[in-house]
């Protein structure tokens, strides 16, 4: 009786795991044989799978960056640049969590989460997944400054006086604050605040893809 109450469970993993592989893979093989105009219109389960997360994770946070970035018709820059910044903090061993959920989560940090139920209402759109996309590969490529970790919240202007200028777009002031974490260190070991330069360059949609922002 043991054995064969062992067999069904080891069965019935097995079979979940055959049906997880098999999303998995055509996930990938349908994202990795796509142009990037096409991946924009994907499956919000497959833009969460490529950057690694779930898709109640992904929809979280592209509600997030929705509510605290700008709409913009010709460029994204400003939700890209809130993603990324929710990927430094993350990355970054100086900020208290790890995880997308508890960082977006951690009361007073962004405006559109309700500090005392962790709840944000904010609708996502295709453009605040998209972003999310893009700060993904940007991070890991190492074309931000790893130690943007701050924006102004939304209802103020200006930068903070206590940390560094970076990047202004669409509403959103962002600095740069000194850090010798490890993962701050490693990444850019040349790191001189007084040599950070601002990000003028926007960052855009696909080729051939609107604004879809609604």
């Amino acid at each position: 009786m043991v054995i064969t109450v062992l067999f069904l469970a080891v069965g019935s993993v097995t079979a979940d795991m055959i049906s997880y592989t098999s999303r998995t893979d055509r996930f990938e093989l349908m994202w990795n044989n796509a142009e990037d105009s096409e991946r924009y219109f994907m499956s919000t389960e497959i833009k969460a799978y490529a950057c690694g997360l779930t898709t109640n994770e992904f929809i979280f946070f592209a509600r997030v960056v929705e509510g605290e970035g700008a709409d913009s018709d010709s460029d994204i820059t400003d939700k890209v640049l809130v993603a990324a910044t929710v990927l430094n903090r993350i990355n970054c061993s100086s900020w208290p969590t790890r995880t997308v959920m508890t960082t977006l989560q951690r009361p007073g940090q962004f405006e559109v989460v309700d500090p005392d139920t962790g709840v944000c209402n904010c609708a996502r759109s295709l453009d605040s997944e998209w972003a999310i996309v893009i700060a993904y590969r940007m991070v890991a490529a190492n074309e931000l400054d790893c130690h943007m970790v701050y924006y102004n919240a939304l209802g103020f202007t200006g930068y903070s006086r206590q940390f560094t200028d970076y990047a202004y777009f669409g509403g959103n002031y962002f600095s740069v604050i000194p850090c010798d974490c490890e993962h701050c260190t490693e990444t850019e070991p040349d790191w001189v605040e007084e040599d950070v330069e601002m990000l003028t360059d926007p960052i855009y949609r696909p080729d051939g893809v609107g604004p879809h922002y609604f």
